[in-house]
């Protein structure tokens, strides 16, 4: 019986059948249409575009991830970092909600993050190509906010890098006030012939050892809901690899994941 039953779960796994059926409902409840049996089959018929979510530490390299991401599958890739800035800039409903918040450096609550999230998953460009959520949810309410919302991802993407090697990335980091260019002291040091350059390179606030720590504590409080939350969505790859390596690994993820 425990076999019997094992097969039949790698079964479910295997083709994503939990995350099929609810893409199934999902869009019958928003529709309601007439003749349900017609309507599934002209919903298989068309492509499902991805639903992603991705995330990781700081220093651990989503943003490169998210760019391979977007040119391989084509998704949307939606930041709630600048989601909201964009809606500040705006001067929108969400915007203004937001922006007192964003100026004292406190944390926009649960509902207007989702708010503009919502708002973006809504236009045509992503409902024809699908979505990669960047930086949100961070905890298992924000979680659990989007999904009585009617958001879920296919998968759930997390890149895991040691404390000590995003230390080492971060603070490390130099910036080019005059330029905004990011050197790092280890794996892309400024030429040491532009005197100039190297004096005038500073360390930001965020890059110093003290404040990574105390963002990595905050991660790991939060990721342990998260992880919980998404359960058999999760997927785990080394983040302390080559970007070539890392890469791979997370285009293959979301590949078999898909729901084809």
């Amino acid at each position: 019986m425990t076999a019997f039953l094992d097969n039949k779960l790698e079964y479910l796994q295997k083709h994503n059948i939990a995350q099929l059926t609810e893409h199934i409902v999902r869009n019958i409840m928003e529709d309601l249409p007439e003749n349900p049996i017609k309507y599934v089959h002209d919903l298989l018929e068309r492509p499902i575009p991805p639903q992603i979510v991705i995330a990781g530490p700081p220093g651990s390299g989503k943003g490169t991830q998210c760019q391979a991401i977007v040119e391989r599958f084509g998704v949307v890739h939606i930041s709630s970092g600048d989601l909201l800035r964009a809606e500040v800039a705006a001067g929108t409903e969400v915007g203004k909600m937001a922006e007192t918040f964003i100026h004292n450096g406190e944390m926009v609550p649960n509902k207007i993050v989702i708010s503009a999230v919502r708002k973006r998953l809504e236009q045509d460009d992503v409902k024809e190509r699908g979505w990669l959520l960047d930086g949100f949810p961070r905890s298992q309410d924000q979680a659990e906010a989007l999904e009585s919302s009617g958001i879920v991802p296919h998968v759930f993407l997390l890149l895991e890098v040691p404390d000590t090697i995003v230390v080492e990335r971060i603070e490390n980091r130099r910036t080019d006030p005059a330029t905004g260019m990011v050197y790092h002291l280890l794996y892309n040091p400024p030429p040491p012939e532009d005197v100039a350059l190297c004096e005038r390179l500073i360390q930001r606030d965020d890059d110093h050892r003290e404040t990574v720590e105390a963002r990595l504590r905050i991660y790991h409080e939060k990721l342990h809901g998260l992880k919980e939350h998404y359960g058999t969505l999760v997927e785990t790859i080394n983040g302390d690899q080559s970007i070539h390596a890392v890469t791979e690994g997370v285009l293959a993820v979301v590949e078999r994941r898909r729901l084809k």
